[in-house]
């Protein structure tokens, strides 16, 4: 059977390209158990008539879709320009999951994937090799010719990551997508999250399927993906991408000083700031960890407690940088702004911890209502989303569709170009002002016209 992935990374900011871990590990899945797969990435501009001439010159039995709440109008588009496709077509994903109703909405659409898909994805193209119906495989939501939805229930999550595959990165131009991405290679570890922040969607998704949520896999296994990845493509770091690499310490321990013992390759993580005690970031020093990307978010602990459902204290935030300052790891601070709730007085909170903790480089974005999360019910309640912002000049992360009296769109842009230069303007003027420009509404332009000198940039303003 042939299988065609379609993954949409449209009108998105920055100019790297990205590699989806779940793309990757159902084509793995597939291809190990004889199946044909290929990819087609929509990256940049919108082009179905890329996608049209792919599907007709390869002639797929399965197009699968996959797409995150922030992707979904694009999806929109293309079964408006394209359907009906000579294929039975089924979407996977983060927004499948947690807005099963768009079965409903798209027409051409023929089944969707409730929670994880590498064997619900299995059964159905092996159904559909054999001529059965794939009316019962749990997890997949079918659309009969009539109408008629199918609602089957879901499997437990997979316990033993190590019996899986390990991704398939030849369906990407892996080669191309590490060199965009400062020479590094990225993995994934775990599946997972320990925490129940309103405005992710993880909290959303533990509770589709039953079983441990947060899993994650042996050390050896690990080990084994680094040596067939490093030995395969030409790479100078290495960056685990779980949603929290430290969240238990038994499996940091056993990795660092197995992975020490035999890698030299500087590597990046992200974390919550109060696993980051000074025995951990020793551990992650003494690996070769050289930065941990760590989520602050917002500013006000009282904001965070209430709204965001996040405890810790800015004290304890503090301690975490401190001891990844302490043990020679560098560090970035992840922001949000434009939250729900929000004010421009409790943003200044956000704005006042990063410049007290002056880690070596801040992220900020604007918050996205996702469907199924707490925080989307919220702007629903208080009827804060304006939809009609939405359209193809639209930029994730870089615009609001939230209309807040108290926080208007204009104060959020603002907020959003100003946060590092207020942040950095005490600690260095030279970073402040490149990312004030990297963050203004031509800094978009500028970051893909400085492509070739990016690395300089990078490592002039961050150290990395």
């Amino acid at each position: 059977m042939k299988i065609l992935f379609v993954y949409t990374d449209i009108n998105v900011r920055g100019g790297a390209k990205s590699y989806q871990f779940g793309v990757g590990m159902l084509s793995a899945m597939l291809k190990r158990h004889g199946h044909e797969t290929r990819l087609h990435y929509m990256y940049g501009r919108y082009r179905p008539e890329l996608l049209k001439r792919e599907v007709d010159s390869w002639h797929p039995d399965v197009i699968a879709f996959s797409a995150v709440s922030p992707q979904y109008p694009y999806l929109q588009r293309i079964f408006r320009d394209l359907a009906p496709f000579p294929a039975f077509t089924i979407l996977g994903g983060h927004h499948a999951t947690l807005a099963p109703e768009c079965l409903e909405e798209l027409r051409g659409l023929d089944s969707i994937c409730i929670g994880e898909g590498v064997h619900p994805l299995l059964d159905l193209v092996e159904a559909l090799k054999h001529g059965r119906a794939p009316d019962g495989i749990e997890n997949l939501w079918i659309k009969k010719k009539d109408g008629a939805i199918l609602r089957n229930p879901t499997r437990p999550f997979a316990e033993n990551l190590d019996e899986m595959p390990f991704c398939d990165r030849e369906l990407f131009d892996y080669q191309q997508i590490i060199a965009t991405d400062f020479h590094t290679a990225l993995f994934m570890f775990s599946r997972g999250c320990p925490y129940k922040c309103t405005f992710c969607s993880n909290h959303a998704l533990r509770l589709k399927q039953s079983g441990p949520y947060v899993r994650f896999r042996s050390v050896e296994s690990c080990l084994r993906e680094i040596r067939e990845v490093t030995n395969r493509y030409r790479v100078e770091a290495l960056y685990f991408n779980d949603d929290c690499f430290t969240a238990q310490r038994h499996f940091v321990a056993q990795f660092c000083e197995a992975y020490r013992r035999e890698f030299k390759f500087p590597f990046d993580i992200n974390a919550r700031p109060e696993t980051l005690t000074d025995e951990m970031c020793r551990m992650l020093a003494t690996a070769g960890c050289r930065r941990i990307s760590i989520g602050i978010e917002n500013g006000s602990e009282k904001f965070r407690r209430e709204v965001l459902g996040r405890s810790q204290s800015n004290d304890c935030i503090a301690e975490g940088f401190a001891n990844c300052r302490k043990h020679g790891i560098k560090t970035k601070s992840f922001n949000i702004v434009g939250f729900p709730l929000e004010t421009p007085e409790i943003f200044q909170e956000t704005i006042a911890l990063n410049t007290r903790i002056n880690p070596d480089s801040v992220i900020i974005g604007i918050f996205e209502p996702y469907p199924g999360t707490r925080l989307y019910e919220v702007c629903q309640t208080e009827h804060f989303m304006d939809t009609a912002r939405s359209g193809d000049q639209f930029v994730g992360r870089t615009d609001t569709v939230l209309n807040m009296p108290l926080f208007p769109r204009r104060a959020i842009l603002r907020a959003f170009r100003n946060f590092a230069f207020n942040v950095y303007k005490r600690h260095s003027l030279k970073k402040a002002v490149f990312l004030r420009i990297y963050y203004s509404r031509y800094g978009e332009f500028l970051v893909r016209m400085l492509g070739p000198v990016k690395d300089l940039l990078r490592r002039a303003t961050m150290g990395v």
